[in-house]
């Protein structure tokens, strides 16, 4: 299946205030058509262990490692690293 998985790194709206949130990686996997595959939402320790897992399978584990690093910086660096990369990064499966 030809599928373009696309993220950012941020915070979910309307939730607690910006400063006391800890952000989230967003991923989302689309097929060409637009169609929305699957999502999901990671912390940073959640996209650790996801990384161990997707290690262990062989996956390409570029884009998920790129989402990590922009977690791990502190809030002012990560958004302006975000708006430095247009706060998504694509690849294709």
């Amino acid at each position: 299946m030809d599928e373009e998985l696309t993220w950012k790194v941020g915070h979910e709206p309307g939730q607690e205030p910006r400063e006391k949130a800890r952000p989230k990686a967003y991923f989302y996997w689309k097929k060409k058509n637009g169609q929305l595959v699957r999502s999901a939402e990671f912390t940073q320790s959640e996209l650790e262990v996801e990384c161990e897992r997707l290690s262990e399978t062989g996956t390409d584990l570029t884009q998920f490692v790129l989402a990590l690093k922009q977690l791990a910086l502190p809030t002012g660096q990560a958004e302006r690293e975000e708006i430095a990369l247009g706060s998504v990064d694509q690849w294709r499966a």
